[in-house]
């Protein structure tokens, strides 16, 4: 589905393109002042409504809307910045129209805004939003970068923002999402071109719903797959991940530690299996966990032994990461003999290892995949996951109640249980993220322990297709 589609400014630039080739640009215009009209009138009608508009084509669909609207009869004005008044703007005319209207319409500027506010414009959008009146953005919020998700110095703070046919970055990461407020989908009639390079999509529940594991009344633990997860003297990341991979399934979860650190694991999960660690612990595992718990004082040489030796699917997170900040080419030469693996780096993390200048983050993700031909899933509020193939998704899924210790444990977990099932490779890296985002919407779920307590019950959504 489109709306299920994240497409970059080029892309977008591309499709709109082809819609004027085939009919004109003032048809494509006057169908986006039309549907937003339509929008207005049905939720809106009784407010007195102002349109703030641009001199590009932002602020023709709201003159456009604007038309629309007061054809209908509906109370409203507009207020246009233009190549005349754009340095002798009268504020005192804005002031009083701000002041006599209940919802403000911002048509300013568009998604391909690349430079920085200031001077009168940004004086608009600092009056916008300082008068606490709702406010209705039109493509993006102004200020806001469409492609990348960065902001200007200053930006409007809408409480809704209205899709213009196609979903673009800006909606879904950080920081432009938290100025987006909620999105309204208009859809326009605009087809994805036909070459979408990077593809990046939203993660949904169609995607991977019917290739949930189950298993008839004749299966056993054993087929249910064997985690290893390699422990450290943080005993409690590593318990998460071996109990989260169990919790999706996973018949078996061994913890491994050198012999120091079984001291730190007297109190371990009773279903969990504790070993003294030894090479030989790595034959006839499915998957393998290194970094949740491992600490900083284990050699770099033994974990690039341990990931050398294990020929099946590897999830590296935490200090097995951290540890290459100053041996990154050993880092990538590691990964890209490999197949197989999923790295998971929180920010601080991937910047330790990748270090990309590049403020965007879907492109920094396709950069770092790249560079390990291997998948990164760049964790956060605006979850990046990019597969070898350049195939590109973001989570929306999660809330910030994740941000609390031991939730990257536990996604390890789970992406390693689903792994240990015979779950094909993309399909369990997105289930472990609708069900990591699913647990950050359950009240109750404060610490990790209420998350892990509610995983099965969250995983039962998805077996009966809830």
């Amino acid at each position: 589905m489109v709306k299920d589609r994240i497409f970059t400014l080029q892309q977008i630039i591309e499709s709109e393109n082809n819609f004027i080739r085939k009919y004109s640009q003032k048809k494509i215009l006057s169908i986006a002042g039309e549907k937003i009209a339509n929008y207005l009138y049905e939720y809106f009608s009784s407010k007195k409504i102002l349109f703030i508009c641009g001199k590009g084509n932002n602020g023709m669909d709201g003159i456009n809307a604007f038309g629309y609207l007061k054809s209908r009869k509906v109370k409203v004005e507009k207020f246009i910045i233009n190549n005349s008044n754009k340095n002798n703007i009268c504020f005192e005319e804005l002031n009083k129209k701000v002041s006599k209207n209940n919802l403000i319409i911002d048509c300013i500027f568009g998604t391909g805004l690349n430079r920085k506010i200031k001077g009168d414009f940004e004086k608009i959008i600092k009056l916008i939003n300082i008068s606490k009146k709702k406010i209705i953005s039109v493509d993006v919020p102004s200020g806001v970068n469409g492609n990348n998700g960065q902001i200007s110095s200053c930006v409007v703070n809408a409480s809704k923002t209205i899709v213009m046919g196609l979903n673009k970055p800006a909606y879904f990461l950080l920081p432009s999402k938290s100025f987006c407020g909620d999105l309204i989908f208009l859809d326009l009639g605009l087809k994805p071109p036909k070459d979408c390079s990077p593809k990046v999509s939203l993660i949904r529940k169609n995607l991977f719903v019917k290739k949930v594991p189950k298993f008839g009344i004749n299966t056993n633990k054993y087929k249910k797959g064997h985690v290893l997860v390699i422990g450290g003297e943080m005993s409690g990341a590593s318990r998460i991940a071996a109990i989260s991979a169990r919790k999706v399934g996973a018949g078996l979860s061994t913890i491994a530690v050198i012999k120091r650190y079984l001291k730190f694991y007297n109190s371990i999960d009773p279903g969990t299996i504790l070993k003294e660690f030894n090479f030989n612990l790595l034959e006839n595992k499915d998957v393998l966990v290194i970094g949740p718990g491992l600490g900083r004082s284990v050699r770099k040489s033994e974990i690039i032994k341990i990931i050398q030796t294990f020929t099946r699917p590897i999830v590296i997170d935490a200090d097995a990461i951290s540890i290459f900040k100053n041996h990154k080419v050993e880092f990538y030469n590691l990964l890209t003999k490999k197949k197989d693996i999923v790295v998971t780096p929180h920010e601080g993390e991937f910047k330790r290892v990748f270090n990309f200048p590049d403020k965007d983050k879907i492109k920094s993700s396709l950069k770092a995949s790249e560079n390990i031909n291997n998948t990164v899933l760049f964790k956060g509020n605006d979850t990046v996951v990019t597969f070898p193939d350049k195939e590109v998704f973001i989570d929306n899924n999660a809330t910030q109640t994740l941000a609390t210790a031991g939730t990257g444990d536990m996604l390890c977990g789970l992406i390693a249980g689903f792994l240990a099932q015979k779950m094909d490779f993309k399909s369990a890296i997105q289930t472990s993220l609708w069900i990591n985002g699913k647990l950050s919407k359950i009240k109750k779920n404060v610490i990790i322990e209420d998350f892990l307590s509610s995983i099965p019950t969250v995983l039962s959504l998805i077996k009966n297709n809830n």
